[in-house]
């Protein structure tokens, strides 16, 4: 299931898109210093990935979608194994979750929205940059 080349290897292991092998981030998504700072270009195969200026603006949407399955997920775990917490224990529920794990869908929608763009291409070499 996450076999080198593929897009969900890129996007779990928080790896370059085109070579699957250099770091996006600069650090951790919960290390406050470098939280969400994508590297210039990567390591291995040298593709920039600001690919135009504001590029990652568009991960904006991805952040979106990310909350909101992410908050129907908490919604449906309360619904199948917490039956007995009122609305407003539930609201809260869904507020915690999403502030604990911000970092976390910030980072995951930058990595999802440059997949979007960028394919694996392991015959990539530095002469075709």
């Amino acid at each position: 299931m996450l076999k080198k080349g593929t897009k969900l290897y890129s996007i779990v292991k928080m790896k370059c898109p085109r070579c699957n092998k250099g770091c996006f981030f600069k650090g951790s998504p919960y290390k406050f210093s470098t939280m969400g700072e994508v590297k210039e270009k990567c390591e291995n195969c040298h593709l920039k990935y600001s690919i135009e200026p504001g590029f990652f603006q568009g991960s904006y949407y991805v952040s979106y979608a990310l909350g909101v399955a992410l908050s129907v997920a908490v919604l449906l775990f309360k619904l199948l194994f917490l039956p007995s917490l009122t609305y407003i224990q539930t609201i809260i529920l869904i507020v915690s979750v999403l502030i604990v794990l911000s970092p976390l869908l910030y980072a995951l929608s930058k990595i999802i929205y440059i997949n979007f763009f960028v394919s694996y291409n392991e015959t990539f070499t530095n002469k075709n940059q």
